[in-house]
């Protein structure tokens, strides 16, 4: 047998289409991440944390109301402003609420609302504090809240912050 030079290795005929398969799976991966990107910031805004309002409580209109909404004290009213991914902007209130009452209180609604310089409303939201974060305040107990208002445009003027008691119910 005489010498015929190199032998050429041929490649295994398993390559190719395992490369060519792992091309489309990457491309697919891109286009579902451009696609789902592409919906978050084009979708209108949903309001996602919406609470049920408070039931057979008393509300603004009501004398006694207004009486027991002025024993109510909010203090230490702090507004943070937090940025979100894709541009949004959210301002988390952080406020301490003491109930100069003299009733054990079961059910509280407040209203957190970011106000520009001549006070118009630039973005709001209400949330049930009570029963839904702590089960009640007593008479003279302090408690913290905390809410966090979303979707705020950087671009707006935001000049005040203002957190307020919309709804109570008693024992």
């Amino acid at each position: 047998m005489s010498y015929q030079g190199p032998i050429l290795i041929r490649e295994p005929e398993l390559r190719w289409p395992i490369v060519l398969l792992a091309a489309i799976i990457t491309a697919a991966i891109a286009i579902g991440a451009a696609g789902m990107q592409y919906f978050a910031t084009t979708r209108p805004y949903l309001n996602s944390y919406s609470q049920p309002r408070l039931e057979e409580s008393l509300r603004a209109g009501n004398p006694e109301f207004e009486m027991l909404r002025e024993k109510i004290l909010v203090e230490h009213l702090v507004g943070v402003e937090k940025m979100h991914p894709f541009n949004d902007l959210a301002i988390e209130l952080t406020a301490t609420i003491t109930n100069n009452t003299g009733s054990t209180i079961n059910g509280m609604e407040l209203r957190g609302a970011i106000l520009d310089s001549e006070g118009s409303l630039v973005r709001e939201r209400t949330v049930v504090i009570i029963p839904t974060r702590q089960t009640a305040l007593e008479p003279e107990e302090p408690m913290n809240v905390r809410m966090l208002i979303e979707n705020i445009d950087p671009a707006s003027e935001r000049g005040h912050i203002s957190l307020e008691v919309t709804a109570l119910r008693f024992d």
